[in-house]
């Protein structure tokens, strides 16, 4: 503590107190000042006021820190006050180190251990908040953890030092003796915060070699410690060291196999992956004496055994580690015959039997009734049966817990990376788990057959699991069954014409899946030409010497049937003779609209060849015809020109027909869709301020300004400039057309004119305007403002766009629902019920916000924010997977009603004007609407009491007719209250979800679930419809 107060003094300049700063504090800079209290009399008694450094008025928190910490005096109290502090640590952030100070001395000078443990707590959240900012002082905490009595207080100064860097520590020597003086500790959190502490000195690549293998040998010696937090930290311990390269050495092996027979899962776990670490750093080293069978066995191949005999473990996260272990053990060089029995059923099944045969051997006399038959079993096998890898990737692909099944199949992946003959047997195993109940797990193993399956055949029986995924409700896993259907061929014609036709009922069900399963078609054509040659006639209506009738192109089993076909020609010339003559028609149409997926046959075949088909003949332009689109739009910009000697009226109905030109441009070519619509908007906007422009009209070309600044992206500089002078200029128009201004609309206005004000400054750009009119009368300053800007060269720029200018346009697609929902969505009055929702973003900017606008029938709303925890870049085309959920909750819904969502997007407020970024926002997506239904459990009773009523009315003969007249009519009203109950299937019975931690379920679906539902009281007469309350 001495030296501490030394260090401090050392740096003083000028001694200053509180009350002085307080004094100061409105007038000039204050100086934060410590008290020290005087309790070592070597300090004199002058300098108990120290000042630490001359700060600004922002250090007004730290003064009034340190004067609240002088006047506490309990434990709560220091709690509390330490608690506020941390949880307002980044308001300190320019005051840290004088933080660190006072902490470091109110840890020093405490008398109370349980007020030290606070404070070295709350120096630790301070270290891991701004590492490296209390070094300095690690020597001076050393000392006094030397001399503390208090174990707490040395368990939590173990913690700390456990958090610092290698380099914080500059006797490194004298930590390690403190940290294993601490490791023999009869206190088991001690010891185990001394074990963190040896694994960050243990790693330090300065570390005296002794002292390394002194850490060692204190962690080995713990292994046999009688807790087993203690055994299991020492070898996560050693784990960590072995990472580091620290310790490593083959004859620790039979200790750690030992540890394999621990009770204990964790230690186990830190086991296993010890044995994995030495057989990755020494794979070649000898087998310690005595711990195998065979002398000649490398270490690898004997660890690889223990790991395999772990898959058969207890517990779950064993397991699950033990099976990732057996994939990257291949890598690293296992024999294998070793490989091939983790492959082997029969040997599992034998396995098994002796396993039985023993366990009946140990039972009682008594149980005679037990048979057991003999097993066969040569004196080979048995020998074999003594090693654990015997179908122990088997044992994983059918484990009942999905990570495990999920760690084997990516096993799997490894061993076919390093050993191709074991392909064919693996692609059987993965694809078998097409079956399996969790959703994870199916699309694990997709994903990796998709890796693997390059080039293989797919049999019958193979192929018929991914038919049966082909149709699942989840985008991803028809993404990956695509996949693999794009490299790998099919066994039989049968099985391909199966296949096909299963494509073309995905793409009707989803039709989101459009583009992928048609790629997924043009690989399917290119890689089964011969089968596609023999299917032919079942593809396309054809017929040898009869004319048959043309179908319809717009069909999409047509167009299907087309993209196969004419990419097994590439690969099958003899398709192209027997081509009926429509064909080659559709292939031109094709050709043009889906360049990527029609195959180039002019390059492909010579002309002698395809000069046998008239149709071919006419068809010599095709290579020209891809870029025609390209063609229009220039022929469009150069029009564009022609439009300023028109008539205001005549020039109106130019640029609209250029807008429509411009739009059947977007459609026809993807490549030129976003440069199209940007254009087409602006002359819309031209369109609409040319000529006699209203009120309404404006509205709408302001919105369509706000939108070409939103949504399209990659502007020039001149670009940008000329649409913010557009949305400037339809703003002016529309206050010219008032007759009088409200003090929002003048407001927005004048803050529109500042900020397109410095745009102009940036452009150099100056329009010389009548200041005292723009604040006596802003209507006449618009009108003069309107008349100076239209003659300005820059704004009279209509063929400023170019075609190959990097101009993107944002898009988001919904996946899931891609319609209107159908199903009816039940919810309680006053809760809420949310779906699920899959959407694709393409060109999205991360400065923008995305949010999901939530619409009801009474004119409100709610924005649904989209959190970057929900989106997901694909590699595929580096567009964006969002994957969010829509909640629908209102307070005033007593009856069935609509709901609608779309998605919205806020501008940049560099790029476009805006007052408030969280109001303006421009819907990108068509809304999708939802029915939201409430549950009413009494109409269920009250019908379900009438039919009863009215069964036992009809079989009773004595009742009177006035009697049973009543009683129906009665039923009739209940069946009138429950009628819109029935067409939604209300009254249908409600299941409940069991949500178990042992039991696998899929979990796809929603599983917000209410669990208590508060009744209304019963009703004597069927007309309080109205007054429900709930």
């Amino acid at each position: 503590m001495a030296t501490l107060k030394k260090r401090i003094l050392q740096n003083i300049s000028q001694t200053t107190t509180i009350d002085a700063i307080e004094q100061s504090q409105e007038t000039s800079p204050t100086t934060a000042t410590l008290i020290l209290d005087s309790k070592n009399p070597s300090i004199p008694p002058l300098t108990h006021k120290v000042r630490l450094v001359e700060v600004s008025t922002s250090y007004r928190r730290f003064t009034d820190f340190t004067k609240r910490l002088k006047i506490l005096k309990t434990l709560r109290e220091y709690n509390e006050a330490l608690a506020d502090f941390t949880d307002r640590l980044i308001l300190f952030r320019n005051c840290i180190d004088d933080c660190i100070t006072v902490l470091i001395q109110h840890i020093l000078e405490a008398v109370d251990p349980l007020i030290q443990i606070t404070f070295i707590n709350t120096l630790t959240i301070v270290e891991q908040r701004y590492p490296n900012s209390s070094i300095k002082y690690v020597n001076d905490l050393l000392d006094f953890g030397k001399q503390t009595k208090s174990i707490k207080v040395a368990a939590c100064l173990l913690s700390y030092f456990s958090i610092l860097p290698t380099s914080a520590f500059l006797d490194k020597n004298a930590f390690v003796h403190y940290a294993i003086q601490y490791s023999t500790n009869i206190h088991v959190r001690v010891q185990l915060c001394a074990f963190k502490l040896l694994s960050t000195l243990g790693r330090a690549p300065d570390l005296d070699s002794a002292l390394q293998l002194k850490i060692i040998n204190k962690l080995l010696q713990a292994i046999d410690h009688d807790d087993a937090r203690v055994r299991a930290e020492s070898l996560r311990t050693i784990v960590d060291l072995f990472k580091c390269k620290v310790g490593l050495d083959s004859k620790h092996y039979t200790l750690f196999v030992e540890c394999l027979q621990d009770y204990y899962a964790e230690v186990r776990l830190a086991a296993c992956e010890a044995l994995f670490l030495l057989a990755v750093n020494a794979p070649d080293s000898p087998v310690p004496t005595g711990s195998s069978t065979d002398d000649s066995s490398k270490l690898i191949n004997q660890i690889f055994r223990v790991i395999c005999d772990l898959t058969n473990d207890e517990a779950k996260i064993v397991r699950v580690q033990a099976m990732k272990m057996i994939g990257q053990l291949c890598r690293n060089g296992v024999d294998i015959s070793l490989i091939h029995q983790t492959l082997d059923k029969k040997l599992l099944r034998i396995t098994k039997k002796k396993a039985f045969i023993a366990k009946v051997e140990q039972l009682d006399s008594e149980m005679d009734d037990i048979t057991v038959h003999d097993v066969t079993v040569d004196a080979q096998s048995a020998s074999i049966t003594a090693i654990g890898p015997c179908g122990a990737l088997i044992s994983g692909l059918e484990d009942e817990y999905s990570d495990v099944r999920a760690a084997a199949i990516d096993s799997c992946y490894d061993i076919s990376c390093c050993h191709d003959v074991f392909q064919s047997k693996l692609v059987e195993y993965i694809v078998s788990m097409f079956d399996d109940d969790i959703e994870h797990v199916r699309l694990q193993a997709m994903r990796v057959l998709g890796k693997i399956a390059q080039g293989r055949v797919l049999r019958g029986e193979q192929v018929l699991s991914i038919l049966t995924e082909l149709l699942s409700r989840s985008y991803d896993i028809r993404s990956a069954l695509h996949d693999i259907l794009r490299v790998v061929r099919i066994g039989d014609p049968d099985t391909l014409y199966k296949l096909f036709h299963r494509l073309v009922e995905n793409i009707q069900r989803f039709k989101t899946d459009t583009h992928s399963v048609l790629r997924c078609l043009r690989e399917l054509g290119q890689n089964n030409s011969a089968f596609i040659a023999l299917l032919l006639p079942k593809l396309l209506p054809m017929h040898s010497y009869l004319d048959v009738q043309e179908p319809q192109f717009s069909k999409i089993d047509h167009t299907c049937a087309l993209i196969v076909v004419l990419n097994a020609a590439l690969y099958h010339p003899s398709i192209i003779s027997i081509l009926p003559d429509y064909v080659f028609r559709h292939y031109r149409y094709l050709r043009t609209k889906e360049p990527d997926l029609t195959p180039n046959l002019e390059k492909s075949f010579s002309h002698s060849h395809l000069t046998t088909t008239t149709t071919f003949n006419a068809d010599t332009s095709l290579s020209i015809a891809s870029p025609s689109s390209h063609d229009v739009f220039e022929r469009i910009l150069k029009l564009s020109e022609q439009g300023q000697d028109l008539h205001a009226s005549d020039r109106q109905k130019f640029y609209r027909n250029l807008a429509a030109e411009l739009h059947k441009v977007a459609e026809m070519d993807v490549n030129l869709l976003a440069i199209s619509e940007c254009i087409s908007l602006y002359y819309q906007v031209l369109a609409i301020i040319t000529y006699q422009c209203n009120t309404r009209t404006c509205l709408k070309a302001l919105s369509i300004c706000k939108r070409l600044l939103t949504v399209f992206h990659g502007y020039s500089k001149e670009q940008l400039f000329i649409f913010q002078q557009l949305h400037l200029y339809c703003h002016l128009l529309l206050v010219s057309l008032q007759t009088k201004l409200t003090t929002n609309v003048r407001q927005r206005c004048y803050k529109h004119i500042q900020w397109q004000r410095e745009k102009m400054k940036d452009n150099q750009i100056e329009i010389d305007s009548d200041e005292k009119l723009l604040h006596t009368n802003l209507i006449s300053y618009a009108q003069q403002f309107i008349s100076k800007i239209s003659k300005h060269p820059l704004f009279n720029k209509t063929n400023f766009i170019k075609a190959n200018d990097p101009i993107r346009m944002t898009s988001v697609t919904f996946l899931e629902p891609e319609v209107d929902v159908e199903q009816v969505l039940e919810f309680l009055p006053g809760l809420s019920v949310s779906i699920s929702c899959l959407m694709n973003a393409k060109n999205l900017d991360r400065q923008q916000t995305i949010n999901i606008k939530v619409s009801y029938s009474d004119g409100k709303s709610c924005l649904l924010p989209i959190t970057d925890d929900n989106i997901r870049t694909l590699t595929e085309d580096n567009s964006l997977r969002i994957d969010s959920k829509i909640t629908f909750s209102h307070h005033h819904w007593l009856r069935p009603d609509h709901a609608a969502f779309s998605i919205v997007l806020f501008p940049i407020r560099s790029q476009c004007f805006i007052m408030d970024v969280n109001e303006e926002y421009i819907e990108i997506t068509k809304p999708i609407r939802a029915l939201i239904h409430p549950k009413y459990s009494q109409h269920r009773s009250r019908k379900k009491h009438s039919a009863d009523e009215k069964t036992a009315t009809t079989t009773t003969t004595t009742t009177p007719v006035a009697q049973l007249e009543i009683d129906m009519g009665d039923d009739d009203n209940d069946e009138h209250d429950a009628e819109w109950l029935d067409e939604t299937g209300a009254d249908e019975e409600e299941t409940g979800h069991m949500d178990d931690d042992e039991s696998e379920m899929d979990t796809s679906q929603d599983e917000e679930q209410v669990d208590f539902v508060e009744r209304r009281a019963n009703h004597d007469s069927d007309d309080d419809d109205d007054s429900m309350t709930y």
